[in-house]
């Protein structure tokens, strides 16, 4: 085997065994989520149709204005408030107006997790810091660029840590995410005869 190639299967192994050290000790950290709700974007929209045909949980409507015939598979309950009386929707008599009053949300969301670990430091570099964690084992970290730490209330950089020192490290992350969810209020009129 050449010397480079020592050099390169050495480097690799280093590199792995850091990763699977900076892996491991994610689990040692407190975590907790919460979701923070953005504004909600409502759209209303309105349908109104005369039930030309009614079988079982099928429901086929003549959509006004437009004349255009829709089949409605009725969900189980589900009902309408027809000349004021509430009643099963797949029991509504033929020739019935109906009509939807849909609301669509569209709610924004951000799950905010934050992860904090307390230890002490055994090592630090300018990259890296070993940490002496509550259970007492040791544990290396990667340090992103930028990333503080919290000594004593003082936030410092990892090439300011020293042997010793107590640290608190807390990692932020945040994920966005969009629910959608409808609902609908059904008013109708009995054909009159």
């Amino acid at each position: 085997m050449t010397n480079s190639l020592r050099k390169t299967l050495g480097v690799l192994c280093a590199a792995a065994a850091v990763l699977s050290l900076a892996a491991g000790a994610a689990a040692q950290a407190t975590q907790t989520t919460t979701t923070i709700p953005g504004k909600a974007k409502m759209t209303p929209t309105q349908v109104k149709g005369e039930v030309i045909y009614l079988q079982g949980d099928y429901l086929v409507a003549k959509i006004m204005p437009t004349g255009d015939y829709r089949l409605f598979h009725l969900p189980p309950g589900k009902t309408a408030s027809i000349d004021g009386v509430v009643q099963p929707l797949n029991q509504v008599k033929i020739g019935t107006i109906l009509t939807a009053y849909v609301t669509e949300t569209e709610q924004s969301m951000v799950d905010r997790t934050v992860a904090t670990l307390k230890g002490t430091v055994w090592y630090a570099a300018p990259t890296a810091v070993i940490l002496t964690l509550e259970n007492g084992e040791n544990r290396e970290y990667l340090v992103p660029k930028g990333m503080k730490f919290n000594v004593d209330g003082q936030m410092k950089e990892a090439m300011e840590l020293k042997p010793g020192m107590k640290i608190t490290a807390t990692k932020i992350t945040e994920a966005p995410r969009t629910e959608f969810s409808t609902t609908n209020v059904l008013l109708g009129t009995a054909p009159k005869k």
